[in-house]
């Protein structure tokens, strides 16, 4: 399929397609194609009920001016196929090994919101995590303990713009060239302390000199104290998400690795409501 999907897009020879076993959302294939090599993103078949690729769509048209992502050769948002562009050195952020890495994510955070502008499609949280919780038939933690953190989100208001709102290690990259946020999934217009989280929560950023790091380099000055109750808030709020989309996802897939990511989550939970008090 790849390789005829190829022909048809480049009018091409395809070379050679070799498997990258990364990504959980999309299975992606580094290609040659009439001598260059590009990477193929095809998402895994119930992708569609996690992600929109139409709200994908929109952020990549938002942002393509602004040196954020690789650059884009071929996207369907009816399918979700995409194809970018293979930059040979990029390092995603846990292979990096550059001491500069948190200031330097900072700071790509940075440059996205402060482009301030959103594609009209609402990132919610509260939302997915009622329609993440609803598909699971059989859960395997309970998290009444940390539903409260859903009313105290709701209960937040700042001004929205577009966020990336999945800042895992395999989405930040490096190269000498410059820096990248790449796969815009679940993009949407979100408030931006969420992203911050999100960074924070994916990669296990708990050392507090780290953060404060963080925090002067994409702030330019500490957090205020509205910020940081906020910031603690959407903290609780990711790990309570996130636990909930790996046990659905647990479900639908069958694979261990979705077993991690909810045992991680829970027991992050578990620290935020238990072991700080």
């Amino acid at each position: 399929m790849i390789e005829t999907l190829l022909k048809e897009i480049f009018n091409q020879p395809v070379e050679e397609l070799i498997p990258l076993n990364k990504g959980l959302t999309n299975i992606n294939t580094l290609a040659k194609v009439a001598g260059k090599w590009i990477v193929v993103h095809q998402p895994r078949e119930d992708a569609a009920s996690i992600v929109y690729f139409h709200h994908e769509a929109a952020a990549l048209e938002l942002i393509k001016d602004a040196e954020l992502d690789k650059e884009t050769l071929y996207f369907n948002p009816d399918t979700g196929i995409k194809i970018t562009e293979y930059i040979e050195d990029f390092q995603i952020y846990d292979e990096y090994t550059g001491t500069d890495k948190l200031v330097r994510t900072a700071l790509l955070m940075k440059k996205l919101h402060s482009l301030k502008r959103c594609i009209g499609y609402r990132f919610d949280p509260i939302g997915r995590y009622n329609q993440y919780f609803n598909k699971i038939k059989h859960p395997i933690y309970d998290l009444d303990f940390a539903r409260d953190c859903i009313a105290d989100a709701a209960a937040v208001q700042r001004p929205l713009t577009l966020c990336h709102n999945d800042w895992v290690s395999g989405n930040i990259g490096f190269s000498a060239k410059r820096d990248y946020l790449i796969d815009f999934e679940y993009a949407g217009d979100n408030d931006p302390l969420f992203d911050i989280m999100s960074f924070f929560t994916e990669n296990k950023i708990t050392d507090v000199k780290e953060r404060e790091l963080f925090y002067t380099s994409y702030f330019s000055r500490t957090p205020t104290a509205d910020e940081r109750r906020d910031l603690d808030i959407y903290e609780k709020l990711h790990n309570l998400l996130w636990c909930t989309w790996a046990m659905m996802m647990a479900e639908s897939r069958n694979q261990a690795v979705y077993l991690d990511i909810a045992a991680d989550k829970y027991n992050a939970l578990k620290h935020n409501y238990i072991d700080q008090r």
